[in-house]
């Protein structure tokens, strides 16, 4: 593998670093359309929505993800489907890994303009972790399955899809994100998994 063939993906990352960095610097302290935002938000609150957003937020926590990812890898490597199983694992874990270490990096301070739903995660609000995890697994997930049974990816992407949306949207709800941590962790999603489908390519191990 010549160091031609590794630009693309190098390209990505960078480019997902930069944008992490943009997006951070231009929104802390935590900008004007932050604070409109989570007002316009704080304005929606009623007992039926607190509890559904209670409820879909726990879709993009590892303590849901990680057994979810588990036990479809098994699947995979059981069907003899190894680079696939490489590739939702390192999509997961990889974009889960850089979130967290990009919040010890950024230590944004979470939101606290109006009381929050629930509990208040303790580590760092920048970027959303809940975001880049769930959207890395619905990305990935879905690629597979357009390569394995495309009717079957469309099916899966109808349902996950708003699910994942959902999730980004609950972290704004239950006060406990910035706008602009949640659009991170959507970039970051994005390009990692893109850089991943790249690397796995140059190696000879078609992923999408």
């Amino acid at each position: 593998m010549t160091l031609s063939k590794l630009t693309t993906t190098l390209v990505l990352w960078l480019g997902m670093v930069v944008l992490l960095l943009i997006i951070e610097r231009f929104s802390a302290p935590p900008s004007l359309w932050d604070k409109v935002i989570l007002t316009h938000v704080s304005q929606l609150r009623n007992l039926w929505l607190d509890r559904l957003f209670l409820f879909v937020t726990h879709f993009g926590s590892l303590y849901f993800l990680a057994p979810t990812t588990v036990l479809i890898l098994w699947f995979l490597v059981k069907n003899d489907h190894m680079s696939d199983a490489w590739f939702l694992a390192l999509s997961l874990g990889g974009a889960s890994l850089i979130a967290h270490l990009a919040k010890y990096l950024f230590q944004r301070v979470r939101p606290d303009a109006f009381p929050f739903i629930g509990t208040m995660p303790l580590n760092a609000s920048f970027p959303s972790a809940h975001t880049a995890q769930i959207m890395a697994f619905v990305i990935a997930l879905y690629l597979i399955l357009r390569r394995l049974d495309m009717q079957g990816a469309y099916w899966f992407l109808a349902v996950a899809a708003p699910v994942a949306v959902m999730v980004a949207l609950s972290r704004l709800y239950l006060q406990v994100h910035y706008p602009s941590d949640v659009l991170a962790g959507l970039v970051l999603a994005l390009l990692w998994i893109l850089g991943v489908a790249h690397l796995l390519g140059t190696l000879g191990i078609r992923v999408t």
